[in-house]
Parts: structure tokens; C-alpha cells; sequence
């Protein structure tokens, strides 16, 4: 669900001025998908 989200956050990251905040919310997108898993991870197998 959340990557088609993050694909047009990169798109309007190129497209747009405010390029260098667009890459933050991206970067802080990636984090919390990746945080998200490692919990999941950790709830399923404890």
C-alpha cells in the first residue's frame, strides 16, 4: 500500500523545487516502512 506512495514522492522530489525536503519525507518514508516490518518481524516471531 505504501509504495506507490513513495514512487510518487521520488517523482515529485525531481519534479519539484523543493527537492532537498522531498527527499527528506522520502528518506523518513523508507525508515518508518523499514521500522514497521522489523516490528512486525519481531511480534511474529516472539
Amino acid at each position: 500500500m505504501t509504495e506507490p506512495a513513495i514512487i510518487e514522492t521520488a517523482e515529485q522530489a525531481r519534479e519539484g523545487e523543493t527537492s532537498g525536503h522531498m527527499r527528506w519525507v522520502l528518506l523518513w518514508s523508507v525508515a518508518l516502512s523499514i521500522a514497521a516490518i522489523a516490528i512486525a518481524g519481531l511480534a511474529i516471531v516472539g
